[in-house]
């Protein structure tokens, strides 16, 4: 179509195109700018708290990876279930070496048997069942692992909040504290106010710049937390407006109980089955184990009375005899035992580390919501009516510029600091929810 607008340009000659192609034109210009609108829309989208826990799951190699060692696990424990191969056996038996004759001597045969061996007692039974039980285990550890990344997810959530938040708020101070500067330069102008009191407006100014250099650097470290989970994609367009709409904790009770069932315990649980059937697989090992084989031997030639001579069927059965074990039935099972006493100790010491932190956690999500109470209800408004106060003062002459910088940097700090309890509640409750299994 293009070629036909331009190839008679030399000759001045108008050319008009159909009224077909040029919709079709259109039609697919309009198509391509929507599909690139729908396109940057999708991609502009604010990502929300639940889609970074979401993807954040999606792309976890550590899920992935306990995911495929408990399936690894169970494709032993099948396996380990299961009797050695049998064994074929061919060979001769008294081939005499003066003639290499198969036929000469009596005894001489071509021997084909089968050889089966049994492991001692319930060995396969426990093997079996040991390695479902590291199967449990690797699933409960997966679980555990995802409750981590949900936590670093909301954690670092938080954090970016807090940053973001907390850059608004100093960049609105900003604009006061330009104000200010204005205020001092008029004013001296007019023989009301010092030179040292703009110079100070300039500092408290480029002071706030400083702070801006700092939260800056705080937010690039929680996308780089976040980015550690969700990737870098995601990271960029993480922008939360506001805070998680999480319920309250239930009681330390419910909690405590909570923390029974909690994936870091059950997998000490299954582990310790696993070391249970470890121990009871060392006991069988003074247990006789058996190989059983049958064998048919195939005779050649003719006996003395002239008549073929007859195959041998031959079965036999072996046995272990467990008699010295001393140094090594009595050291295995003494290991097993030790190890089994070593993941009990364990348990308990993950079971006190929750509680540990579930006391913390509490206390610190109890005390923060306090504080961030007090902040809303009173320290915000008084401080910023405090601002307001000691500049009008300034500007009737009844109070120093210090005295109102300062004022102004008191309401900064408590804007800032009514904000970090708000973010370290939300943070607490986050480290709850890991407790609850959620």
């Amino acid at each position: 179509m293009v070629d036909n607008i331009f190839m008679d340009r030399k000759a001045q000659l108008p050319v008009v195109p159909s009224p077909k192609p040029q919709r079709s034109l259109f039609i697919r210009v309009v198509y391509g700018l929507l599909l690139l609108s729908i396109g940057q829309t999708i991609h502009g989208m604010p990502l929300t708290l639940e889609k970074a826990e979401r993807e954040a799951l999606l792309q976890a190699p550590e899920s992935k990876s306990l995911q495929a060692a408990a399936r690894a696990f169970e494709q032993s424990a099948i396996a380990a279930g299961q009797l050695a191969d049998p064994k074929l056996l061919l060979g001769t038996l008294n081939v005499p070496v003066n003639t290499f004759s198969f036929n000469q001597e009596g005894m001489t045969q071509i021997q084909i048997g089968l050889q089966q061996s049994f492991p001692r007692g319930r060995s396969l039974h426990y093997q079996s069942l040991q390695n479902k039980d590291l199967s449990a285990a690797e699933s409960h550890r997966q679980h555990t692992m995802r409750l981590q990344i949900l936590q670093d997810v909301r954690i670092g959530w938080l954090n970016l909040y807090y940053g973001l938040r907390a850059r608004q708020i100093v960049i609105a101070q900003k604009k006061i504290f330009r104000d200010l500067v204005r205020v001092t330069e008029s004013l001296l102008a007019n023989n009301k106010a010092q030179q040292k009191d703009v110079i100070r407006a300039q500092l408290e100014l480029t002071e706030l710049d400083n702070r801006l250099l700092d939260i800056e650097q705080q937010i690039e470290i929680a996308r780089a937390a976040l980015s550690r989970r969700i990737g870098p994609k995601y990271s960029r367009l993480a922008s939360p407006q506001r805070l998680p709409d999480w319920s309250s904790p239930p009681s330390p009770g419910q909690l405590q109980e909570k923390i029974k069932q909690h994936p870091v315990l059950n997998t000490d649980k299954a582990l310790i089955l696993a070391e249970q059937a470890k121990v009871h697989l060392a006991k069988q090992q003074y247990k006789p184990g058996l190989v059983a084989g049958v064998a048919y031997g195939i005779r050649q030639g003719r006996d003395e009375e002239g008549r073929s001579r007859p195959d041998f069927l031959t079965a036999q059965v072996g046995v272990d005899l467990p008699l010295f074990t001393r140094n090594r039935q009595d050291r295995v099972l003494k290991a097993s035992e030790e190890n089994l006493l070593s993941i009990r100790e364990n348990q308990i010491s993950n079971y006190r580390r929750l509680c540990e932190l579930l006391k913390q956690s509490y206390a610190t999500w109890k005390q923060q919501q306090k504080s961030a109470q007090l902040y809303q209800r009173h320290l915000f408004s008084q401080a910023k009516q405090y601002a307001e106060a000691t500049r009008t003062a300034y500007q009737n002459a009844q109070t120093d510029f210090p005295t109102l910088a300062r004022a102004y940097i008191r309401e900064l700090d408590t804007q800032l600091a009514g904000l970090k309890a708000e973010v370290n509640r939300d943070i607490a409750r986050a480290r709850l929810l890991y407790l609850q299994g959620r």
